[in-house]
């Protein structure tokens, strides 16, 4: 089974804005290479504050994306398991922009909406230049599904699993008082809505 995971970062928020917020609390900070069970908070260079969401929570939905109305923003939602990927921008809280790719589609088809940054275009030709090298549409990897993902991280340095160090922390949230998470129920899970 693939990685299905989502994350936000805001630029300018600080933490303890954040989990009041989001009516949460830090449960533990997780040593490297482990990913946080439900939501995970970390600080990441240049004043970004970075959540991490797992297959059960939604960074673009409810009160993660909320946190956009901090200060500017960009999201990102990966799904292996289907292939398909999607990086937002957001200011003043409001989404200003988003790129989508879904491998039905077609491998070199991008679902653009607004005005996504410039770097999209040089990115994108990378990644395709890449791909006809594999063999293009019919090579048995999909480079262009990382395209959303690496706008995301042109813009605040993050791409999960690949620039968390040895150093870098998440620290694991919780509802204040120890409360669990709610959990989505099943046709949430079931249709994309986790």
């Amino acid at each position: 089974m693939g990685i299905k995971h989502s994350w936000i970062a805001v630029k300018g928020l600080k933490p303890e804005q954040a989990l009041a917020a989001l009516e949460m609390e830090v449960a533990e900070v997780i040593p490297p290479r482990y990913l946080p069970d439900g939501i995970g908070m970390a600080q990441l260079p240049d004043d970004w504050l970075l959540f991490v969401a797992d297959r059960k929570f939604s960074a673009l939905e409810g009160k993660l994306v909320a946190l956009a109305s901090f200060g500017p923003a960009v999201a990102c939602d990966i799904s292996e398991v289907v292939m398909c990927s999607e990086a937002h921008g957001f200011e003043d809280g409001k989404e200003a922009w988003s790129v989508a790719y879904d491998c039905s589609r077609g491998a070199y088809e991008l679902e653009i909406k607004g005005n996504p940054p410039p770097q999209l275009q040089a990115i994108h030709d990378e990644l395709r230049a890449e791909q006809e090298a594999e063999g293009g549409e019919e090579a048995d990897v999909d480079l262009m599904f990382d395209t959303p993902a690496k706008l995301a991280q042109s813009i605040c340095g993050f791409m999960l699993g690949e620039t968390e160090g040895e150093e870098f922390r998440y620290s694991e949230l919780q509802r204040i008082g120890g409360e669990p998470l709610p959990k989505p129920g099943f046709f949430a899970r079931l249709f994309g809505r986790a």
